[in-house]
């Protein structure tokens, strides 16, 4: 189970980059970020497909059609949504409507079929914690960017990151119910079959996207190119094909109600990364936040741990 949860840690860690990368390219386009970097994702994948090919012949073309809506709107959509949302309502707004994901996921996948079962009158109680830890720690950073910002932006930004997540609530139930009902397929093999089967929409939309701006005389690779490269091999490799590998590993070790409570360490890497590019020291309420959350976190490992031991303990008598 530790390890595990290092899988899940290590995941959100890269994939806390992908907060700050709209705030440092502020001149392209939600829509065309998200592309490009999943199309790099997938380019990657189809590089690293040959390795695996040993595996293909385990999937059906349905098992294809999942691994391309899992992930062109789990992850390319969710991406475009949640830049956008970034934009507009903060990364404040947008990290702690993340925070709901926990409480979300495990609402909808504690039950049988999805590994351990939890009994609620334990699960309720951690995800409480976790859920007060994330709103203490972003209450006045989410203050201070509302109230700079116009009504409208701001609303409709927060619509555009409620959709991020309620994609992002759908994908790691979906993902971790397949990993878990097909054990003889590596998690890394199914993070390049996901990868590499958007790779065609996700290329066609960014150069589709790019179009108005090509025929304007503007560079396919826009007014920062060296820039844009850089963060589009990051996004793309590290945070799109390693975080999703992490991820993967994790939702093959733990209870789906488990592993969607980690990607709150999404939103404590986005928070610290987006204090380091703002050259800003964290306040208190930040600081007791992280402190909660990381109790119910905490508290929610030891439940499940006590359930899973009870249960190999009726095996073994």
């Amino acid at each position: 189970m530790w390890l595990g949860v290092f899988y899940g840690v290590a995941g959100c860690a890269l994939w806390g980059l992908i907060y700050i990368i709209p705030l440092l390219l502020p001149s392209y386009d939600p829509i065309s970020l998200a592309m490009s970097r999943f199309a790099v994702f997938g380019a990657a994948s189809l590089v690293m497909i040959y390795c695996f090919r040993r595996y293909l012949g385990q999937l059906t073309l349905r098992d294809w059609l999942w691994a391309f809506c899992l992930s062109f709107f789990g992850n390319a959509v969710y991406y475009a949504f949640l830049t956008q949302g970034i934009r507009m309502a903060g990364v404040p707004t947008s990290g702690m409507l993340m925070a709901l994901i926990p409480l979300n996921v495990a609402l909808l996948s504690n039950r049988a079929g999805n590994g351990i079962v939890l009994p609620w009158k334990k699960l309720i109680p951690p995800l409480l914690l976790i859920l007060l830890g994330l709103w203490v720690g972003n209450i006045e950073e989410f203050s201070m960017v509302r109230d700079s910002m116009s009504a409208s932006d701001y609303w409709i930004g927060f619509t555009f990151s409620f959709i991020s997540m309620l994609l992002w609530t759908w994908f790691p139930i979906k993902n971790g119910q397949w990993l878990i009902r097909h054990p003889k397929v590596p998690p890394v093999v199914w993070t390049t079959v996901q990868g590499a089967s958007i790779f065609p929409a996700t290329l066609l939309i960014f150069l589709v996207m790019s179009a108005e701006r090509i025929e304007a005389g503007e560079s396919l690779l826009g007014p920062t190119p060296g820039l844009f490269i850089f963060l589009l091999l990051v996004a793309g490799i590290a945070c799109g094909w390693g975080g999703m590998a992490l991820w993967n590993l994790m939702s093959a070790r733990l209870p789906v109600a488990l592993s969607g409570q980690m990607i709150v360490f999404e939103t404590i890497f986005s928070v610290i990364y987006t204090l380091i590019y703002r050259k800003q020291a964290p306040d208190w309420t930040l600081v007791l936040g992280l402190i909660i959350l990381l109790v119910g976190v905490s508290l929610s490992l030891k439940c499940f741990r006590d359930v899973e031991a009870e249960h190999k303990a009726k095996i073994r008598s």
